[in-house]
């Protein structure tokens, strides 16, 4: 079990990317909105939706009317990927690039993928030499037969992790290409960040989802779905050396209520035990003089 400890994206580290951010019209101080109307605050980097037909001289994150005149709808597309809501997307034409200053960086998670591959090139610093590159296939690559070959649809991998980044490098650039043979290309999330292992993940390790879905009778007993956005959650038992001890209590204590990615193993086969969330709770039980059992529980925020 293994966990990267995001950085915090702010505007200054993000260098540039294809997506633009224009979503919706920049807000103007006095302008009448429609309800219903959206715009967009690109200081914030947020969209905005009217709640109430009017005019306002106050900023909608700024403004504390009550009742309230606008909602928080999420992200622009642009930002969408390095918030903390399920189903947010950066979405545009193939490649879909990100050029990010990210600092001492050796590892980076990307999750709700549209595409077919994915180029990640590292610089020691802006205009520098490539210090890492490396195209990922999103391929699963799970054909057993002849006739999975030839008949079943392609199976393509929506989250991935890499963790051989060089870390070294104080003022390292990250640039992130999602790349489509047809369509549009998407990214829901881009964290790259800082790794630590907390132990060798046993066997017996449960992964699951909670569905978000709404399954409702009406009165004369018909089912009506919703279909909505789904999250992880995992439960996992690692172990850990008496060495270890100490780091994995204070990483684990530290890192509360505090968004991480958790990679179960990257075996291939195994992209399930790639979670993005916090954990809900952990214990660690000291069973045997030199080795420690370690057990989490994790909810995941996609």
């Amino acid at each position: 079990m293994k966990i990267i400890k995001p950085h915090f994206i702010t505007d200054s580290m993000l260098v540039s990317s294809s997506v633009a951010e224009n979503d919706y019209p920049a807000w103007v101080s006095g302008t009448t909105y429609a309800l219903g109307a959206r715009v967009i605050r690109t200081s914030v980097h947020k969209v905005f939706e009217r709640l109430v037909a009017g005019a306002g001289t106050v900023a909608p994150e700024l403004d504390t009317t009550s009742p309230a005149v606008w909602l928080d709808v999420g992200p622009t597309k642009k930002w969408a990927p390095f918030d903390n809501v399920v189903g947010t997307l950066a979405t545009g034409t193939s490649p879909l690039n990100y050029t990010l200053r990210t600092g001492f960086t050796d590892s980076l998670a990307l999750f709700e993928l549209t595409g077919r591959y994915v180029d990640v090139v590292m610089k020691d610093g802006a205009g520098g030499v490539v210090v890492y590159q490396k195209r990922i296939d999103l391929e699963a690559g799970d054909i057993e037969t002849i006739f999975d070959w030839f008949f079943t649809e392609l199976d393509l991998r929506s989250d991935i992790v890499i963790t051989d980044l060089p870390g070294q490098y104080a003022s390292a650039e990250l640039s992130i290409s999602v790349i489509t043979t047809s369509g549009t290309a998407s990214v829901g999330v881009i964290k790259p960040g800082l790794i630590s292992d907390l132990g060798e993940t046993q066997y017996g390790a449960k992964v699951g989802i909670d569905d978000y879905s709404r399954k409702e009778r009406d009165a004369f007993g018909n089912t009506v779905i919703t279909k909505r956005a789904y999250s992880k959650r995992g439960s996992f038992t690692m172990m850990t050396t008496l060495g270890t001890f100490n780091r994995v209590y204070r990483t684990l204590a530290a890192l509360r209520a505090t968004p991480c990615v958790y990679i179960g193993t990257e075996d291939a086969g195994y992209e399930p035990l790639l979670i993005y969330g916090f954990f809900t709770s952990f214990n660690i039980d000291i069973t045997y003089p030199d080795y420690h059992l370690c057990s989490l529980d994790i909810e995941g925020l996609i």
